[in-house]
């Protein structure tokens, strides 16, 4: 195997564990079950605004 082939295969392996150990750092920090909760969250506060938004535009329209 010549130098460039090595230097480039070692440059793809140490990218490879840094997106490894990036990865797992995020998902230490995160988790998927609280990302889950706070998008469940969030869709529960935006739809709670809409919904308050149409009745709000509901009741002045009647007035």
């Amino acid at each position: 195997m010549s130098r460039n082939a090595q230097a480039s295969l070692e440059y793809i392996m140490m990218f490879a564990v840094g997106m490894l150990i990036a990865a797992i750092i995020i998902y230490r920090l995160i988790g998927i079950k609280g990302l889950a909760k706070w998008a469940g969250s969030q869709m529960n506060s935006t739809g709670k605004e809409i919904a308050e938004g149409f009745q709000n535009l509901s009741n002045t329209s009647n007035q």
